[in-house]
């Protein structure tokens, strides 16, 4: 059976006891986003409040940085943890990586195998190791100004990467430790599209599947009046489907021409939330993801988990009040927890 991971996120004088909290209900891991905070710092602080878990980034933004920065911070991590902390990737979208972070975005697959190749470098470097990495868009030619590290027995931190593309999926398989999957999947998409691509990417790299960990986030969304939930997966999945690059989620079900429709009413209303949500059919909710009671819920997660290795429980974000993204932070933990 799959293990289980709890996203989190929120103010910092909230995040550690957040995590004492997943760690005491039994859960494996815990995950930071990097969307509004820092991710490494979000991980710092859960690395220092927990004992047990796997504390996670799911997503590290990797272009604007350096990937040894990245490494630096990883290894630390992973010293402070003891072994319990996973470096997650992702590239994001090119208009937010150069128009935000003023960073290079071409050839985002490449440029991935390439950071997590050089990361590696890094470590191996640590671990006292003469290596260098020298590729064509990153290098790491010589190690820091103390020279090769004695740590000759630490373990390398993992390294796993956000891909939905198939040169993403490819660069994930080939170098990293793990593949981090979007929230918006379904249970067709996870067994005929992507875990093909995996095997085939690990075949060709000449890599074995058990040492491969696929993780796969899910939009989960509970509450006692079912038709809260309901709506929030609806928002969530409406904002991920004017996206066409997850129109192969939809076909998945033959739902292909919801892309289209969702991006007409996203334009022609002007991002009107209730029309938005009136053009999500209710059957598209249970094919993309987990909403409903408490009750409805409980036994909805075994069509995704059964094709992954660890599993992100996590709630949909898109126009949900903060207040109501807590509630369904606790009725995960309490839901789904065994502590």
């Amino acid at each position: 059976m799959a293990t289980r991971g709890v996203a989190l996120g929120g103010p910092y004088a909230f995040l550690g006891e957040l995590g004492k909290q997943v760690e005491a209900k039994g859960f494996d891991a815990a995950w930071v986003a990097e969307t509004t905070q820092e991710s490494m710092i979000q991980a710092s602080v859960l690395a220092q409040a927990t004992e047990r878990i796997d504390v996670g980034t799911n997503i590290t933004l990797a272009f604007p940085r350096s990937p040894t920065v990245t490494a630096m911070q990883a290894w630390d991590l992973n010293e402070l943890t003891g072994g319990r902390f996973v470096v997650g990737l992702g590239s994001q979208v090119k208009r937010i990586i150069e128009e935000r972070f003023s960073a290079a975005f071409d050839q985002p697959a490449k440029r991935m195998g390439e950071y997590v190749q050089a990361m590696q470098t890094v470590w191996r470097m640590e671990r006292g190791e003469d290596v260098t990495f020298d590729g064509d868009l990153y290098r790491v030619l010589r190690p820091g100004l103390g020279g090769l590290g004695k740590a000759h027995d630490r373990a390398l931190p993992r390294v796993y990467v956000a891909a939905v593309g198939p040169l993403m999926t490819k660069a994930a398989a080939s170098y990293a430790d793990g593949i981090l999957g979007h929230p918006f999947t379904s249970d067709r998409y996870l067994a005929d599209d992507v875990l093909p691509r995996v095997d085939a990417a690990l075949a060709e790299a000449g890599r074995d599947r058990d040492d491969f960990t696929v993780c796969q986030g899910v939009i989960l969304c509970i509450s006692d009046d079912r038709d809260v939930a309901i709506r929030e997966a609806k928002q969530q999945i409406a904002f991920y489907g004017t996206t066409p690059n997850y129109q192969p989620v939809f076909a998945s079900y033959g739902d292909e021409e919801l892309t289209g429709e969702l991006r007409d009413v996203w334009k022609r209303t002007g991002q009107d939330l209730d029309a938005m949500v009136d053009a999500v059919p209710d059957e598209a909710v249970a094919r993309y993801a987990v909403a409903g009671t408490p009750a409805e819920v409980r036994d909805q997660l075994g069509a995704i988990e059964q094709h992954v290795d660890h599993l992100i429980l996590g709630g949909a974000w898109y126009k949900v009040r903060p207040e109501r993204m807590a509630e369904n932070l606790w009725a995960i933990l309490e839901t789904f927890g065994s502590g």
